[in-house]
């Protein structure tokens, strides 16, 4: 079983206050240090899906959903995107490219 710190996250995501998120382990880390808000966003429903994620295209569904939810609250780091000003879209979804580690 791939343990969570070795399930890499490809494009990492930069977050607003600094943090860079390169593994299950640092989302979960995050998502557990964000304040929780019952009924105004899905920290909690992220949170368990990003620890429950068993397979590799549960982690990749958790990932999406992580990083959902952190647009969605304005929590990721503004990416410069050539020729659009004020605009912070990423450049790809990590969860497509998200894979663990195969040492063989």
């Amino acid at each position: 079983m791939i343990e969570s710190t070795d399930f890499r996250i490809e494009p990492e995501v930069s977050m607003r206050d600094g943090r860079i998120i390169r593994s299950l382990a640092d989302a979960i880390a995050f998502v557990r240090d964000h304040e929780a808000r019952p009924g105004v966003d899905d920290r909690d429903e992220v949170l368990h899906g990003l620890e429950r994620a068993r397979t590799d295209e549960q982690r990749r569904a958790a990932v999406g959903a992580f990083v959902a939810w952190a647009r969605e609250l304005d929590l990721l780091e503004p990416v410069d995107v050539p020729g659009r000003s004020g605009s912070h879209p990423r450049p790809s979804s990590p969860a497509s490219k998200v894979g663990g580690r195969h040492d063989h």
